[in-house]
């Protein structure tokens, strides 16, 4: 099976991009900007999710249906999707995030 990894990129960035330069010009807050993404982040997360957990069900009672090539794609799809929004979540946060990655002193220095 043949995995589109442009599928998911071009609208995601693009919307992001668009979000984005709303709040960086004042049209919308970034507090929109943010539950935008986090719905989106949620969203995608069940999906994906949902849809792994129906594989590993089918899988486990051995039964293969013609939806199961489909649903694994969707999956894939999704799980690519969900990887570029936590990016995008991390950008977002990046000032909140670092806490976790630089110690305190290094922060205070800064």
């Amino acid at each position: 099976m043949v995995y589109d990894i442009l599928l998911p990129v071009i609208p995601f960035i693009g919307g992001y991009l668009v979000t984005y330069s709303l709040y960086k010009l004042r049209i919308i807050k970034k507090a929109i900007h943010i539950n935008v993404w986090n719905m989106f982040i949620g969203l995608v997360f069940l999906i994906s999710a949902g849809g792994g957990f129906i594989l590993l069900i089918l899988l486990e009672l051995g039964v293969s249906l013609p939806v199961n090539q489909q649903l694994l794609y969707w999956h894939v799809e999704l799980g690519v999707s969900l990887v570029l929004v936590t990016v995008f979540h991390f950008h977002t946060y990046w000032k909140s995030a670092r806490t976790m990655f630089v110690s305190r002193k290094r922060r205070s220095v800064d």
